[in-house]
């Protein structure tokens, strides 16, 4: 979606013949900068080992094995080659490319060190493949194997989807169990962050409509998350805000008695409900069925007029060391409504225009000892959880692989020719 200024898109609309319906916000030229709950001290840290890619490509198997055949993985649709991962000007190039190969339709590249690592504090600036379908993976596992009495454990600081999703997980695969379905799986710790996200969303029409129907539709990889979901009557003193209880003088035509809620499902693994989305609470929410085209459709049998639409999303930490920060957050979306023959346009949003790691380099860090994980985005800590797995000596990858099952967003074209960029990866120890 391109944004404009108001006075361009003025002379813009006059040229076309076009009418705006919303009003359009102009777009952020920096990237944002994030503020965690503290920085890390690096004072308190000595650099151990680095690699900053800076020597031809053929030095790149001095420090680093690559992958050479196919995947495994049942989720993954790429097979992976030495050919893929490329060091070029400073950087390493996990690179994508769509073609036939070891069993499989894409191929992609993947490195692991060869030493290992224990605690200490590591951290890696790299972009993301811009492009749905991705993860960027920067990681830990054993490879050597594991010790007698020790865990297989994977540790997680990132897997990144496009446009702006973190991920992190900390995996125990000795410890699996067998589910009522016969399915066998293990204990882990995901969690999906969106740190520079928009959780609220206030969309004031320039000129409302009457219609019966609106809806709100997306391509979200993950479940989308609505606490609350407002269509709003023209008001001529304004809107609250979206986070905010609606005032006296507001209409929610939400929660009309001939409204009718349809979604696309409802995830079966949290305890919610379609209509947490228009209960009038932001205390509870919708939570989407995970996978395919994510919808939500308010229909009423006599038409309404619709001055603003208001929603919020995404999951607010409220405890710990992510207090405040959201997860979950929505990627993308298109709100449009009826008017009698066709679906109209109100407003489009991609998450890539408020925060694009496809174009921007960031850092993404842990701290790792015998207590705790820490992982740090751009040096601010924003989330803490117990080690109570993770002892060993650890292998330390970058992956790029391309999803199935829409798991990081839609599989297209786009992928092909889009690399996962690593500028530096390091290794601190504490200062004795």
């Amino acid at each position: 979606m391109k944004f404009y200024s108001k006075a361009a898109l003025a002379v813009l609309l006059a040229s076309s013949g076009l009418n705006a319906c919303a009003n359009i916000q102009e777009k952020t030229q920096q990237p944002q900068a994030f503020k965690g709950t503290k920085s890390i001290d690096m004072s308190k840290w000595q650099l151990a080992w680095q690699d900053e890619f800076n020597y031809a490509d053929e030095q790149l198997d001095e420090n680093w094995i690559s992958q050479n055949g196919p995947t495994e993985n049942p989720w993954v649709y790429s097979s992976r080659w030495r050919e893929n991962a490329q060091v070029k000007d400073g950087i390493l190039h996990l690179k994508a490319i769509k073609e036939s190969r070891g069993g499989q339709d894409w191929t992609t590249g993947n490195v692991w060190s060869k030493r290992t690592f224990g605690y200490g504090y590591f951290e890696a600036r790299y972009k993301y493949a811009a492009a749905y379908g991705t993860n960027n993976s920067f990681w830990f596992w054993p490879k050597q194997g594991v010790k007698d009495g020790q865990k297989a454990c994977e540790i997680d600081i990132n897997e990144g989807h496009y446009p702006n999703i973190i991920n992190t997980n900390v995996h125990n695969w000795t410890d699996t169990y067998t589910l009522p379905n016969g399915r066998v799986t293990h204990d882990s710790e995901q969690k999906h962050w969106t740190l520079l996200g928009k959780p609220d969303h206030n969309i004031i029409l320039d000129t409302p409509v009457k219609t019966n129907k609106i809806r709100l539709t997306s391509s979200n990889p993950a479940s989308i998350h609505i606490a609350e979901f407002r269509a709003l009557a023209p008001s001529s003193t304004g809107y609250s805000a979206p986070t905010a209880e609606l005032t006296d003088n507001l209409l929610n035509h939400a929660l009309a008695s001939d409204v009718k809620l349809t979604t696309n499902g409802v995830f079966n693994k949290l305890p919610s409900k379609d209509v947490f989305a228009i209960d009038n609470k932001l205390d509870t929410r919708w939570v989407s069925e995970k996978h395919g085209k994510k919808w939500l459709q308010l229909e009423w049998d006599s038409a309404k007029e619709i001055g603003a639409i208001q929603f919020v999303n995404g999951w607010l930490q409220e405890y710990g060391d992510s207090k405040g920060f959201y997860r979950n957050l929505i990627s993308d979306y298109v709100i449009e409504y009826h008017n009698g023959s066709e679906w109209v346009e109100i407003q489009n949003y991609d998450a890539a225009d408020v925060a694009n790691f496809g174009e921007e380099y960031h850092t993404y860090g842990i701290e790792w000892d015998e207590n705790y994980f820490k992982f740090y985005f751009d040096g601010e800590l924003y989330h803490t959880m117990r080690n109570d797995v993770c002892f060993s000596e650890q292998t330390l990858l970058f992956s790029l692989a391309i999803l199935k099952a829409e798991i990081a967003g839609p599989v297209t074209d786009a992928i092909d020719g889009t690399a996962m960029q690593i500028d530096w990866v390091r290794y601190y120890q504490r200062k004795p």
